[in-house]
């Protein structure tokens, strides 16, 4: 009677036990899934307001935003050879300095002009708005002085009209004058033209040579420091026989935080230039161009260039007998470059390639078009 009574206790605790356990794990499970579907809805509330999906995103903004801040930069270093070489070239015009004949001047411009003329009918004074030219006649030759805004430029002459030295001043006030820069010109006595010039200013020096053709050939800038000169550029130009530029190379020394007894770290770059292709291409469009149909697409085809940098190619530039029409390629490393065309000085197309193979194009719509 006892063991039944025992039994029975037992078997009841136990079916008790076993419908507690039941309902714990059922509620908890409910407890999960209630919290499941907050977060879900939660997720999904916040998806309405984002416009980025870490599923979708394949990285392939990062090339293309790569390619544009690498295109910019080469942009920015190819101007500033380019500027720069326009910027070394000889100009040698010389000084006109005529009579000013009083009578043939209307009324309008003898308010806005002012004249002076010197005994021997020379021009001594030109002002107009808020420029002045003055002339001055001296035994070594003629300096003839430019003034607008502050800013003034001396010219210096000999008696063959040949300008010997230019300097730049910045004159605020009769007690502050600055003198900027000086170039100082050497000539040959057999051509007559520049074959030297030095550039000066208060931190620097630099000196450059000219061939026949009043091109530069040669630069090289110095830096002053505690009356020593330290080595900072160098510069070479290569030119064909009709003096078209072929290479302009360029190298940069740099000290490091600016104690110039530490050796330099060099930075290169160059510039190349081919004129087989364009040579042929202009003479193809000389032979198809008319009188008749002569526009504006006769314009000469620029040569076919590469751009270097530290010896490493990084970008090039092919032409087509179409003006307009070209392709570049900026490489970026040994395996990933890119290849752009154009047509009408418009981009195409964009090609990426890595190892050589294509892996992706972005094709650019013109506006109005495609819709």
């Amino acid at each position: 009677m006892n063991a039944r009574f025992i039994l029975r206790q037992s078997f009841l605790f136990s079916l008790i036990f076993l419908l507690l356990a039941t309902l714990f794990v059922s509620c908890k499970k409910r407890g999960q899934q209630t919290d499941v579907e907050n977060s879900a809805k939660e997720k999904s509330d916040e998806e309405l307001y984002s416009f980025y999906s870490p599923a979708e995103d394949d990285a392939s903004w990062v090339e293309e935003l790569l390619m544009h801040i690498e295109e910019e930069r080469i942009a920015e270093e190819l101007s500033k050879m380019e500027d720069s070489l326009t910027e070394y070239k000889i100009d040698e015009i010389p000084p006109e300095v005529s009579e000013t004949e009083e009578s043939a001047e209307s009324e309008e411009t003898q308010t806005e002009e002012k004249v002076f003329i010197g005994k021997n009918n020379e021009m001594r004074f030109f002002e107009y708005n808020n420029e002045i030219l003055m002339p001055q006649y001296t035994e070594d030759g003629l300096i003839i002085i430019h003034s607008a805004d502050g800013n003034v430029v001396r010219n210096f002459y000999n008696n063959d009209y040949q300008l010997v030295k230019e300097e730049e001043w910045k004159i605020a006030s009769a007690s502050d004058a600055k003198k900027l820069r000086s170039e100082i010109f050497v000539y040959s006595e057999e051509t007559g033209k520049v074959i030297k010039k030095d550039i000066l200013t208060d931190t620097d020096v630099e000196t450059v040579n000219y061939n026949s053709d009043s091109s530069p050939v040669a630069s090289v800038k110095y830096i002053l420091k505690d009356e020593k000169r330290y080595l900072v550029m160098e510069r070479n130009w290569f030119y064909d026989e009709q003096n078209r530029i072929l290479k302009d190379e360029q190298k940069e020394y740099s000290y490091k935080d600016s104690v110039y007894e530490n050796k330099p770290v060099l930075f290169s770059k160059r510039y190349e230039y081919n004129y087989t292709n364009t040579d042929e291409l202009n003479n193809e469009k000389d032979a198809e161009d008319t009188t008749e149909n002569a526009t504006d697409n006769t314009a000469p085809i620029p040569p076919d260039s590469k751009y270097f940098e530290n010896d490493v190619l990084k970008m090039q530039k092919q032409y087509t007998k179409k003006k307009g029409t070209y392709l570049t390629r900026i490489y970026f490393d040994s395996v990933f470059s890119v290849i752009t065309y154009y047509e009408d000085d418009f981009r195409l197309r964009d090609e990426y390639y890595n190892n050589g193979r294509l892996f992706r194009t972005k094709v650019y719509e013109r506006v109005g078009e495609g819709n």
